[in-house]
C-alpha cells in the first residue's frame, strides 16, 4: 500500500475528508485557513468551494449539500454555487469549535468540540434534526473521530487528548449511547481521525508519526502504513467501489516543497462503505 501524492494545497490542518458517491467527489478541510476543498476523483481536478470561518465538521445531506458545523453554529453549504444558509446558532456553548463529525442511520448526528483555550472543556454530544445538543461525554481538551460498528451495534470515538479510543453501544431507535469502555490506549501516540472497513477492521491516523494504523475488531494491530508527512490527521473510504482510502496529513506551510497537509490515496485490500448522511433541518 503505497501512498499516493492526490493534491497539495499544504494545508496547515488538512482534515474531514468525506466522500460524496452521488457526484465521486472527495471533500476535505484546511481548519485554520477557513477552506473547504472539493476533488473530482475522475479528473483529478479540485477547487476551493468554501473560503469563511473556521470549519472542523462538516457531514452530507441527502441532498448533496454539506451541513457545516462551525464555532456553536450550522450552516449549509451549497458545492456547487457556494451559497451559505444559516441555520442555527448557540447550538453549543462554554466549549471550543465542532471538530470532526459522524451521521447515523437516521440522519442525526453525533460531533464532539474543542477545549476552549487548551482547556479540557470539549465535549462530545449528540445532535438531533433540529439541531438540539445531548452532551454525551465531557473532559476532553479535543474530541476527534468517529466510526460505527458494521453491525451498528456500536460507535468508535477517539479522544486525542486521553491518547484513547472508546467503544459506545448505539441504539439506532433512540439515538443513543450508553456503556463507553476503553478500546484502545496509545500513550505515546495520539489518535486522530478514522474510519472502519467492511470487514470491520478500524483504520486510524496518527497525529504524531506520520502514519495510519489499522486494527482488527479486538484492538490487535494488523499494520502500519507509513505516510510522506509529519502530521497524518483523518481518512475515508471512497472510489466507485469504495475501494480506496483517502487521507488527509497536517503541517504544510504555503511555498513549502514538503508534502505535510498534502491528501493521499491508498488502495487497501479490503474496501470500505458508503458513510450515512445527515437529514437536519435547523430550528423551525
Amino acid at each position: 500500500m503505497k501512498p499516493e501524492l492526490l493534491v497539495n494545497e499544504h494545508c496547515r490542518c488538512g482534515e474531514n475528508p468525506l466522500y460524496d458517491d452521488a457526484r465521486n467527489v472527495l471533500y476535505w478541510c484546511d481548519i485554520p485557513a477557513g477552506k473547504i476543498f472539493a476533488l473530482d476523483v475522475a479528473s483529478g481536478a479540485h477547487k476551493t468551494i468554501y473560503d469563511d470561518k473556521e470549519c472542523g465538521a462538516f457531514s452530507l445531506q441527502e441532498d448533496g449539500t454539506l451541513l457545516l458545523l462551525l464555532h456553536g453554529e450550522a450552516a449549509l453549504l451549497d458545492p456547487d454555487s457556494g451559497e451559505i444558509k444559516p441555520l442555527k446558532s448557540d447550538i453549543v456553548r462554554e466549549t471550543g469549535r465542532f471538530n470532526d463529525c459522524i451521521a447515523d442511520p437516521r440522519g442525526r448526528l453525533f460531533s464532539g468540540t474543542m477545549g476552549r483555550d487548551n482547556q479540557k472543556n470539549g465535549a462530545l454530544f449528540a445532535l438531533s434534526h433540529d439541531l438540539s445538543a445531548a452532551k454525551i461525554y465531557e473532559g476532553t481538551g479535543c474530541s476527534n473521530g468517529m466510526a460505527f460498528t458494521p453491525d451498528l451495534g456500536g460507535l468508535y470515538w477517539v479522544d486525542s487528548t486521553a491518547k484513547r479510543v472508546y467503544l459506545f453501544d448505539y441504539d439506532e431507535e433512540s439515538g443513543t449511547l450508553s456503556n463507553q469502555r476503553e478500546w484502545l490506549h496509545t500513550p505515546n501516540l495520539t489518535p486522530d481521525g478514522l474510519t472502519i472497513d467492511v470487514a470491520g477492521n478500524l483504520w486510524i491516523a496518527f497525529y504524531t508519526g506520520g502514519f495510519l494504523r489499522f486494527y482488527d475488531a479486538n484492538a490487535q494491530l494488523i499494520e502500519q502504513i507509513d505516510i510522506p508527512a509529519n502530521h497524518v490527521t483523518s481518512c475515508i473510504f471512497g472510489g466507485a467501489n469504495f475501494e480506496h482510502l483517502f487521507v488527509t496529513t497536517a503541517g504544510g506551510q504555503e511555498g513549502s516543497d514538503s508534502t505535510d497537509g498534502a491528501l493521499f490515496r491508498l488502495t487497501p485490500e479490503v474496501g470500505g462503505r458508503r458513510e450515512f448522511r445527515s437529514r437536519v433541518r435547523g430550528s423551525e
